[in-house]
C-alpha cells in the first residue's frame, strides 16, 4: 500500500510544481541505473552498563558495496555484498582457510520502483550459510573448551535462530538496510514534524510493538538535493515488555525468580536516528541510528546503547 501511496504522492507532487522549484517539501524517490555503485563504511557498537558501570564495550567495522545489478519499471535488484570479519567470532588464525567460504556474503534485494525496501531473495541461502557456519563454530569452541556440543547450541539458540526466518535475516541481521532504505517512497514537508504511531513486527510472533515516532528536518538545501533530518522513537513500554518476556519464554529457562521478576520489570526503548541525504540520487551520507534501552527488573537497572552507522566513501 505504502508504494501505491507513495508513487501517487509523488506524481502529485511534480504535477503541482513543474516549472518551479517547491522549497516546502522533500520527495525521497530513488533515481538509480543500472550498474550504479557506492560503497559505503558500516559501523556497529555495542555498549552496557550495569548499575552504572561499563560492562561491555564492544564495536565492529566493515566496508559493503552497493551494487545495482537491474533496474525495471516496477523494481531495483540491489547487490549488497561485504567481507565478513572472522575474527569477530574469535576463529583461531590458523583455522581461516577452513572458514573462508563465509568470508564474502552477497545480498540480493529487491526495492520498489521508488526505492522502498521489498525484501531479501536470496534469504534462505544465507540461512543455510550462517547455519553452516554456526555448526562449526559450535564444533570449535566444543573442542577448546570442553564443553557439550549440546549446551553450546543451546546456549546460541536465541541467536542462531534469527538467521532462520526470512524476516529474522531482514530486520535483525541486516537491520542496516532498513535504514538506508527508510525515508523511500514519500513526500516530506520541512516546515512542520510529523508525528505518527509505527507498528514494528514481533519476531516471536503474537502481537505487533507499538511505538511513538516523529520525523523533523534540521537542513535542506535545495540546489544540491541535500538534507538531513531525524527520526526519534519511543517503544511502548508494555509491549515492548511483552516482547521481551516471550523471548524469555522461548529460551526454555526453567527460572521461577526470573519469571517472578518480569512481573515488576520495566522497560524503555528509545530511538534517534539521524539522516543526511541525497535525495536525489537517493543516496545517503551518513546514517546513524542510536537505540537506548533502560531497564530495572529485580531491583537492578542496566542500560545498553546499540548504534549503527552508515558512512558513503567517497
Amino acid at each position: 500500500m505504502k508504494t501505491v501511496l507513495g508513487t501517487i504522492f509523488l506524481l502529485i507532487h511534480f504535477l503541482a510544481c513543474f516549472g518551479q522549484v517547491d522549497t516546502t517539501k522533500v520527495p525521497f524517490i530513488s533515481y538509480w541505473s543500472k550498474g550504479d555503485s557506492y560503497d559505503f563504511r558500516i559501523t556497529k557498537i555495542k555498549q552496557q552498563w550495569k548499575e552504572g558501570v561499563l560492562t561491555k564495550n564492544d564495536s565492529s567495522a566493515y566496508v559493503v558495496n552497493f551494487l545495482v545489478i537491474d533496474s525495471t519499471e516496477s523494481n531495483y535488484k540491489i547487490k549488497w555484498s561485504y567481507k565478513t570479519n572472522l575474527t569477530e567470532f574469535n576463529i583461531p588464525p590458523e583455522l581461516f582457510d577452513k572458514f573462508s567460504e563465509y568470508e564474502i556474503t552477497d545480498v540480493i534485494y529487491q526495492t520498489s520502483e521508488v526505492g522502498e525496501f521489498i525484501g531479501i531473495e536470496n534469504w534462505e541461502e544465507i540461512s543455510r550459510m550462517m547455519n553452516r557456519l554456526f555448526t562449526d563454530l559450535i564444533d570449535i569452541y566444543a573442542k577448546e573448551k570442553k564443553i557439550s556440543k549440546d549446551v553450546l547450541a543451546k546456549s546460541m539458540q536465541s541467536l542462531i535462530s534469527f538467521y532462520n526466518s526470512k524476516q529474522g535475516i531482514e530486520q535483525i541481521v541486516f537491520k542496516e538496510l532498513q535504514y538506508f532504505h527508510f525515508p523511500f517512497g514519500l513526500v516530506y514537508s520541512i516546515s512542520e514534524p510529523i508525528i505518527y504511531e509505527e507498528t514494528l513486527p514481533s519476531l516471536l510472533g503474537g502481537n505487533s510493538i507499538r511505538g511513538d515516532s516523529k520525523i523533523y528536518f534540521e537542513y535542506v538545501d535545495f540546489e544540491n538535493f541535500y538534507c538531513v533530518f531525524i527520526q526519534e522513537m519511543m517503544l511502548n513500554p508494555e509491549d515492548t515488555k511483552e516482547m521481551i518476556t516471550a523471548f524469555i519464554n522461548s529460551m526454555n529457562l526453567d527460572d521461577e525468580e526470573m519469571k517472578k521478576a518480569m512481573n515488576t520489570a520495566k522497560f524503555e526503548i528509545k530511538d534517534y536516528n539521524r539522516y543526511e541525504y541525497f535525495y536525489s540520487p537517493g543516496i545517503p551520507y551518513k546514517i546513524e541510528s542510536n537505540r537506548q534501552t533502560l531497564i530495572d527488573i529485580n531491583k537492578e537497572k542496566a542500560k545498553s546503547i546499540e548504534i549503527t552507522r552508515i558512512e558513503l566513501i567517497e
